[in-house]
């Protein structure tokens, strides 16, 4: 049953390679500082740092979150789960 782990486990971490991978990094030649002040106000907050603070950043949040739960249920896994 190890084995099963260990290959799910590599299947899994060559996916998420293979997206990393296939990612537009190319950076924008205007950056973020104005991209936030021209879009501000589509948030619907009258304050740009809690336009920043509420809308923006909460997605970066999630996907924090996201990677913790990942990590640790691989590590999980890959230490064996539940002894029984």
């Amino acid at each position: 049953m190890g084995l099963r782990y260990r290959i799910a486990s590599l299947v899994v971490v060559t996916a998420l390679a293979a997206l990393l991978f296939s990612l537009d990094y190319s950076r924008d030649g205007f950056g973020s500082y104005s991209y936030y002040l021209s879009h501000w106000k589509d948030v619907g907050v009258p304050n740009l740092v809690t336009a920043i603070v509420a809308d923006w950043r909460a997605y970066d949040s999630l996907g924090e979150a996201t990677l913790l739960f990942t990590a640790v249920t691989g590590v999980y896994l890959l230490l064996g789960g539940k002894k029984k």
